[in-house]
């Protein structure tokens, strides 16, 4: 009896011990997800849902107007919106109730922006937010105070430089001790910020160019850590530590890079094709390995999984194209201008024009459609990310926050 309870202990502690690295797999920190590609690593999710769709447990008009994305981390779902012309930042627990909101940021006074864009990033006990304005914030997780907070795009020049048209869209990237921005302007292009106190840890030097729509994503190669963007004419590599830029050239992107060891796939965006590229070992070389006819949706981006990359066209068509030589595979027509996630060998698709969310199994170079249903509740364009975690599917539509159960019922 000694052996079997000492036996149980063991596992026990084991399992104990095992935990905090299993429950990350659970998390959706920051936009797209841990490693902004649109890839959930939960598992045991339904793979074909009802007629009406899987059950709606809850929905939240609190959150404000907006097209952000949701956070989530450890049991909590953080969300920008607007309010009154004011951006608010809001912490819901899993059920969907409000913990705290926060106001940050000035108020509106044009008209063009009355969304939120960038889904705030959480990072250990912490949050980060960007209004369309440039104004960022740090939020203590737990109660909403905030640590500290800066007009950094005004502080760091970029005043005139970023369209009024569309307001900053980048979500902010923080690793480490550092939060990473691309305020663009006279005096810089990409700053690292102290992510404690929000002190400048470095800035890289300036090429005069604008905000785009790209948020930073980690370009790791030849164990060299680099952050990848583009801005409205430009792509960087800069490097991680020091801020210096690497590389640049005139861009050839869509908005959201598909990044792979030391190639990335950029979408068409409204123009007529994607390209893939790779770089040397020296990261100074750009090389075109293949380019594809695909006209992205410039917001939905692409997903890879499984050396296959999905894709959602302007037109009626979802693609799923081999990641090494860029031949389309096998493509569904009937939908369009989706935003896109992979969860469980599952396509998630979330379109723009009908509201419908559809589930798609991922069959070697298949896409077969398993289900759809309609979201019925908010209003305006459907072109926030999904999120998965903790078994559940967020879906924000302008002033609504609804959260799905996907978890298979034992």
């Amino acid at each position: 009896m000694k052996t079997h309870n000492s036996t149980f202990y063991r596992i026990a502690l084991i399992l104990i011990c095992l935990s905090p690295s299993l429950n990350t797999f659970a998390q959706w920190p920051q936009w797209r997800g841990p490693m902004r590609d649109g890839i959930s690593k939960e598992v045991n999710l339904l793979k074909i849902w009802p007629a009406e769709g899987p059950r709606l447990i809850w929905s939240s008009d609190a959150v404000g107007d907006g097209f952000s994305s949701t956070a989530i981390q450890d049991k909590m779902v953080y969300t920008t919106g607007k309010r009154d012309s004011v951006e608010i930042l809001t912490a819901l627990d899993l059920k969907g109730n409000v913990k705290w909101q926060k106001a940050f940021g000035r108020a509106s006074q044009e008209k063009d922006w009355p969304q939120s864009r960038s889904t705030p990033a959480v990072y250990k006990n912490k949050v980060y937010a960007i209004t369309v304005y440039g104004d960022i914030a740090c939020f203590d997780s737990k109660s909403g105070n905030i640590d500290w907070r800066m007009d950094a795009f005004e502080k760091f020049g970029s005043k005139g430089y970023n369209s009024p048209a569309h307001g900053i869209a980048e979500s902010p990237l923080v690793i480490d001790d550092k939060m990473i921005i691309t305020p663009c302007g006279d005096n810089t292009t990409m700053v690292a910020l102290n992510r404690l106190t929000g002190k400048t840890i470095w800035t890289s030097e300036s090429i005069h160019d604008s905000t785009g729509f790209t948020s930073p994503v980690l370009f790791p190669v030849n164990n060299k850590k680099t952050i990848f963007t583009s801005t409205q004419k430009n792509d960087l590599i800069i490097d991680f530590n020091t801020g210096k830029i690497i590389w640049t050239d005139k861009t050839i992107s869509g908005s959201i890079p598909v990044v792979n060891n030391n190639r990335i796939y950029y979408t068409g965006a409204y123009k007529k094709g994607g390209t893939m590229c790779s770089w040397n070992s020296e990261l100074n070389k750009r090389t075109v390995e293949w380019q594809d006819t695909v006209s992205a949706n410039m917001i939905g981006g692409a997903v890879l999984y499984k050396d296959k990359i999905f894709i959602s066209g302007n037109s009626r068509c979802l693609l799923c194209i081999d990641f090494k030589t860029g031949k389309v595979l096998s493509h569904y027509d009937r939908i369009s201008y989706c935003t896109l996630i992979v969860a469980d060998n599952m396509l998630y698709c979330y379109e723009d024009r009908s509201g419908k969310v559809f589930l798609f199994k991922i069959n070697g170079n298949n896409i077969e459609l398993a289900s759809s249903f309609k979201v019925i509740l908010g209003s305006g364009p459907r072109i926030a990310h999904m999120a998965i975690s903790d078994g559940l599917l967020f879906i924000r539509h302008g002033n609504v926050l609804m959260a799905y159960d996907l978890r298979q019922q034992s």
